[in-house]
């Protein structure tokens, strides 16, 4: 018979208390396995780890200085300390340590790799910790993980040649809750707090063992007065005035006493109508080609490229990671600086140990959001400004009763933007929306205009993006106006004035008050990052502009296309109101007027008639304005070459939508024109 006596309770109690002691003893004193590069195995160098909105994060977000604090690897984890009697009253843990072989290790020299190894040997053991010491500490038995460490949507999927070297997919995060029953009601409230306003808790920048030299290299970036960090163009500028996000004040990391003030060497572009206003420079960064072979990893680019994800995500902790040695990372908003710690070998680390570190920098990354939490809810609720896509929907509504408004909305007062942008030889563009708000902008050169090392003011014109509308295959798509702060004022009308010409020898001047809707009228900018969408975007230019030449209305004017420094692609157009997509109902129908019935057919029969196939015709590619006008948009797949059947089976496909069926999964009409292209080719 089972003892049931006081002392067999306590016999078992206490060795269930041992072997939970044990096992928590051997995670804490766990050594990292060593990684080796397999023989003869081939990892490709990368392009520039930078998306084009990096250099384009607000000022007040960027990073300014880099700082080591040799003790933040101890300081972090004698944080668990003060948890001392709660580690005692865990239950077992329900975990193992997964221990890798000799035959392992020889397939570790990637960063995939790495990836693959950090997720399954302690990630189970050490999650299950912080959910007992931090996240329902008054559910302590409670055996279910609320946090993963996740494959993520990685940001360098588009710069790097592919995820060999450097990867950015391993994010801790907290569980979706919908699973998780047994949550009492306290402890669901919070968690649910957390995941609305904590993405993630730790970022890792994941490297091949190949990239030690760049971690290494990490140390010259402490000797800088100034972090180097990218912008768009040598042209700075000054930004809107913004509070950074809040730091957690009670943190198991010591920080350095903060330094005296900086003053800042930033210089700021006038708008055209100051008295002081005075020509720019245009001198441009030289942006890395895609794909280029000749680029060498530079440690700045990565520690921007993981404070830049770190500032997306709202995260305090950041790893780098090169499969034996890593380094952490603490980002401190207010003074705008990351704090690194010495470089870790974490194959032979004590004091602590891998196992430790990790576990304790779970818990201190974990225990960072929740005192941050109140203070970011406090933020939400404060009062906001008047974003620039909530005054444009303003000015909208305000003119939408107004009949002169309809006619300017007509393709001749798009003719006329497009002459009004043409006339000026650069471009400056500015991003302002969430956390953007360019330190300097993206600057276009027309490409007839003299490239000068100098432009006056009347030379340029600011534009102003205000909004990301999504990404595809010819890359980034926002809404756009012009800032109507920039042109010169007449003196005797104090109204916006610019010449225009038009015709031969005819010209005429468009005077532009600051109210009017020229100013404030939104279109759409393309924008291409890469040679693949650079062709897509190159393409779908010649479609609408032979599209224009046979006179084919219910689709986009063309306003403008340039071309930046390294390739980059602009591509402007009207902008033709939201897609219909958005208006599809429970049963994924979108009712239509017999109007717009009527219309829709008729504009792509005019499309046919052009010689043109859109080849995507689809709910999503089709726009509508606030007067009900539809307009086919998205050109970069369509084909001046469609079959009689092409024909057919595209009208056919619109036919099903205007009748209320649901053709968005159809799969795209006939062949693709720059693969047809490219096979001739060869």
């Amino acid at each position: 018979m089972p003892d049931s006596s006081p002392s067999g309770s306590s016999s078992s109690s206490s060795s269930s208390f041992r072997e939970n002691q044990a096992r928590r003893q051997a995670l804490f004193d766990f050594s990292a396995p060593p990684l080796e590069r397999r023989r003869n195995q081939h990892i490709p160098m990368p392009t520039a780890p930078f998306h084009f909105l990096d250099s384009h994060l607000s000022e007040v977000l960027t990073l300014k200085h880099v700082k080591i604090l040799p003790s933040l690897h101890v300081d972090v984890f004698a944080g668990l300390d003060s948890f001392s009697d709660e580690l005692d009253d865990l239950a077992a843990f329900k975990f193992t340590i997964h221990r890798f072989g000799a035959n392992d290790t020889a397939e570790m020299a990637n960063a995939l790799s790495v990836v693959r190894i950090r997720k399954e040997v302690i990630r189970y053991a050490s999650t299950q910790i912080t959910d007992s010491l931090v996240l329902h500490p008054s559910q302590p038995d409670l055996e279910c993980s609320l946090l993963q460490w996740i494959g993520a949507r990685s940001e360098l999927r588009h710069t790097l040649v592919h995820e060999k070297y450097a990867s950015q997919n391993l994010v801790l995060s907290v569980k979706p809750l919908a699973h998780y029953a047994e949550l009492n009601g306290r402890t669901r409230e919070l968690l649910e707090r957390l995941q609305k306003h904590t993405e993630q808790l730790i970022s890792t920048m994941v490297f091949c063992t190949d990239a030690l030299p760049v971690m290494k290299d990490m140390s010259r970036l402490v000797g800088m007065d100034h972090f180097p960090w990218r912008l768009d163009s040598l042209c700075p500028t000054a930004s809107r005035p913004r509070s950074p996000p809040p730091d957690a004040s009670e943190v198991p990391w010591v920080l350095p006493p903060v330094e005296g003030p900086r003053r800042s060497r930033r210089v700021r572009l006038r708008d055209a109508d100051e008295p002081s206003a005075r020509s720019f420079n245009i001198g441009t960064v030289e942006r890395d080609g895609n794909g280029e072979a000749d680029y060498s990893p530079r440690c700045e680019d990565y520690v921007q490229k993981a404070w830049v994800h770190a500032v997306k995500t709202d995260t305090t902790v950041i790893v780098f990671d090169s499969g034996n040695f890593i380094r952490i990372g603490i980002r401190h908003r207010e003074r705008q600086t990351l704090f690194l710690s010495n470089l870790i070998d974490i194959r032979t680390c004590k004091d602590p140990a891998y196992g430790g570190l990790w576990t304790a920098l779970q818990v201190a990354a974990a225990l960072d959001a929740l005192q941050r939490l109140p203070l970011l809810e406090n933020a939400a609720s404060s009062k906001r400004k008047l974003t620039f896509d909530e005054l444009h929907r303003q000015i909208k509504r305000r003119k939408h009763d107004d009949a002169t408004y309809r006619d300017k909305e007509s393709r001749s007062f798009d003719q006329t933007l497009s002459a009004y942008m043409a006339k000026f030889s650069v471009l400056a563009v500015f991003f302002r929306f969430d956390l953007f708000d360019s330190p300097a902008p993206l600057l276009l050169l027309h490409p007839d205009a003299e490239r000068k090392a100098h432009y006056g003011p009347a030379e340029y014109l600011k534009i102003i993006v205000y909004k990301r509308l999504g990404a595809g295959s010819v890359g980034d798509v926002y809404r756009a106006m012009i800032d109507g702060d920039t042109q010169p004022k007449d003196p005797q009308t104090n109204t916006k004035r610019s010449s225009l010409t038009k015709g031969k020898g005819k010209s005429r001047a468009m005077v532009v008050s600051d109210s009017d809707d020229f100013l404030h009228r939104s279109f759409i900018l393309k924008l291409a990052l890469t040679g693949a969408n650079a062709r897509r975007l190159d393409h779908e230019l010649q479609v609408y502009r032979h599209l224009e030449q046979a006179g084919v209305s219910g689709i986009p004017s063309l306003l403008e296309y340039r071309w930046g420094d390294g390739g980059l692609r602009v591509l402007m157009i009207s902008d033709a109101g939201q897609p219909l997509g958005n208006r599809l109902n429970s049963e994924r129908k979108v009712d239509l007027s017999p109007e717009a019935r009527i219309e829709l057919k008729s504009v792509l029969t005019s499309i046919h008639e052009a010689g043109v196939i859109h080849r995507d015709v689809r709910s999503w590619n089709i726009m509508e304005d606030e007067f009900g006008r539809v307009r086919f948009t998205d050109f970069d797949r369509s084909s001046l070459e469609g079959t009689p059947e092409d024909y057919r089976a595209e009208k056919e496909r619109l036919n099903r939508f205007v009748e209320g069926g649901f053709i968005d999964k159809a799969d795209v009409i006939g062949e693709d024109p720059l693969r047809r292209r490219k096979a001739k080719a060869k």
